[in-house]
């Protein structure tokens, strides 16, 4: 099936932001404070620790609109987080090569160089630096999400759980729900095909969503 590039370059990115310099010293003071912000939010709610996100407990998956019908959702089998409530960040990556499909052929193509190019660009991203919420456990996360060898600054929503040790575990644990929706585009992902009767074979946006659950190391 042949498909062509879509109108992608130009394009100002819905979710990347076109900051100051990292060296001018009012985006400094700015960081600083986010991260403070960011430090004091993970320790009201968490009190404070290092935690690791538990993979059989854990899910990253995607969903874009097929043939204008549906949405279809796939992931990823590998993951790793790392959540520092002293320094504030939250740390995310997948192995592309990790990609969970039940269909081998699409599979294959999914990790050609037409699509994610698992070859060239293995692993997924994302260094969140700013974590903000409420009493109501509701969470904002800003970072640093690269995917395909782009990286684009993106903010999604999601919550915080309680943290607690489980029925059947001692550990401490708490979940952490992200959810974001980018343009594939913004990170050169820009195959496109129109449908014989009109529309695109496959959606831009694509909703991006972290479902991790944490156990404090001690």
């Amino acid at each position: 099936m042949a498909g062509s590039a879509g109108e992608g370059s130009g394009r100002k990115s819905r979710n990347g932001l076109n900051g100051p310099s990292p060296d001018d010293p009012d985006h400094k003071r700015t960081s600083a404070r986010l991260q403070s912000a960011s430090v004091g939010f993970l320790e009201d709610h968490l009190g404070g620790g290092l935690w690791r996100a538990d993979p059989p407990f854990s899910s990253v998956t995607f969903k874009v609109r097929h043939l204008g019908a549906r949405d279809y959702r796939a992931g990823f089998r590998e993951i790793d987080a790392t959540l520092d409530a002293a320094a504030g960040t939250l740390e995310a990556s997948v192995p592309v090569a990790s990609l969970d499909l039940n269909n081998p052929v699409i599979r294959e193509r999914m990790l050609s160089p037409e699509f994610l190019d698992a070859e060239r660009f293995p692993t997924v991203r994302w260094v969140v630096s700013q974590l903000t919420g409420g009493d109501d456990r509701a969470i904002s996360a800003t970072g640093e999400l690269t995917i395909h060898g782009q990286t684009r600054t993106v903010t999604a929503s999601g919550r915080v759980g309680l943290p607690g040790a489980g029925p059947l575990s001692p550990e401490n644990r708490v979940g952490v729900e992200l959810t974001s929706t980018v343009d594939r585009r913004d990170f050169g992902l820009d195959w496109q095909e129109q449908l014989p009767a009109g529309g695109d074979t496959l959606g831009w946006d694509v909703t991006l969503e972290a479902l991790l659950e944490f156990v404090e190391q001690v």
